[in-house]
């Protein structure tokens, strides 16, 4: 299991390589989830303070923009990726067995495109990282387009509770709460269970709504959802606190 604390502690730059197939093909997401798993653990790390570099052995893809994960800082081959990030990168991410020298691997299970899990005019661009994220990035996992768009149910849900609470009295975060999340993401890229304990902050109900509005903006900048959208929008009065 990668351990962002013991393995990848350090100064100066990280550098990372995806090793991804192309992530445009509608039929295979494998490479997509690729990208979305070095763009995690590289929020992961920059949340710790370090600055990151991104390699990918792809071109640039449409769908990982929409998927809100961060253009690479070099294309090309590892070799042109080593040398015009200056320097070898420290961390693999491949969906197949890592063969080169020096650095860690981390293994990404393949994302096994359903039909009809392309983006639409309808569905949230966020909906299939929030989907992906909730399965464990080394395990295989069928994407479904029913599967898909109950995430963007959940997220347009968890928009709507974040705007509501913004409007409360800002509070510190829960610490023992925090440092669960952050030791799940740290001790294994663990993003599920930092899905789960967001799913049962929301539901606590001696938890302030400023302090939930702060914990969700928090560890969303690793999650990349943008939870904060629908912020100073207006909104119905049904909506939960």
């Amino acid at each position: 299991m990668l351990s962002i604390v013991d393995d990848l502690a350090g100064f100066g730059p990280l550098r990372m390589c995806a090793h991804a197939p192309s992530a445009d093909d509608p039929d295979d997401l494998t490479g997509l989830r690729v990208l979305l798993v070095t763009d995690v653990l590289a929020r992961v790390a920059e949340l710790r303070g370090r600055t990151v570099l991104i390699g990918w052995t792809c071109p640039p893809a449409a769908s990982a923009d929409a998927a809100g994960i961060r253009p690479a800082d070099a294309h090309g081959t590892p070799d042109e990726i080593a040398e015009a990030l200056g320097g070898p990168p420290a961390v693999h991410l491949t969906s197949r067995t890592y063969e080169g020298a020096g650095g860690l691997s981390l293994h990404i299970g393949e994302a096994a495109a359903g039909g009809g899990t392309g983006q639409d005019a309808g569905r949230d661009a966020l909906a299939l990282r929030l989907f992906l994220l909730g399965h464990p990035h080394h395990e295989p996992v069928d994407v479904t387009a029913e599967a898909v768009d109950a995430a963007g149910v959940r997220l347009a849900n968890w928009r709507k509770a974040v705007a509501a609470w913004a409007d409360e009295p800002s509070k510190a975060m829960p610490a023992g709460f925090v440092d669960r999340a952050r030791a799940a993401l740290e001790n294994g890229l663990d993003t599920p269970a930092v899905l789960r304990l967001l799913g049962d902050l929301e539901a606590v109900v001696d938890v302030p709504g400023g302090a939930k509005f702060e914990t969700f903006a928090h560890l969303d900048r690793v999650l990349g959802l943008e939870v904060v959208r629908d912020v100073g929008r207006s909104h119905s009065a049904d909506v939960y606190r």
